[in-house]
């Protein structure tokens, strides 16, 4: 297993990720602490497959949050989290559509965040 601390990663990314690719795990250290690690997704699915348009009930809503969750946890891309938590949170706000990119999600978020006072 490959061991990086988080400016390592930073500076080198591509670099790990090509490891991670080629079926090695990183080791990601804060301080010598380890606090994450990159694996290679085993039986990788092509996400671009989610994008849909449709619109749902909102009591609807759950099922579909709680199958995308099944289905990306499946796919080996997504892992419940060890300590409680509602995972699908995290996937409830996160509809790819045609035409949307990431970086215009992310750069929503940030601006979310920012107007409730988060930094």
């Amino acid at each position: 297993m490959i061991r990086a601390n988080i400016s390592e990663l930073r500076n080198g990314l591509s670099a790990y990720l090509r490891s991670v690719r080629r079926g090695e795990s990183v080791l990601i250290l804060d301080r010598d602490v380890p606090i994450a690690r990159l694996t290679p997704v085993e039986g990788a699915v092509d996400l671009r497959e989610e994008r849909t348009d449709y619109v749902l009930e909102e009591e609807s809503r759950e099922v579909q949050d709680e199958a995308r969750v099944a289905r990306l946890v499946a796919a080996g891309v997504l892992s419940r989290p060890r300590r409680g938590g509602d995972i699908r949170a995290i996937v409830r706000g996160w509809d790819p559509l045609p035409g949307g990119g990431l970086v215009e999600a992310l750069l929503e978020m940030r601006r979310e965040d920012r107007e409730k006072g988060y930094r």
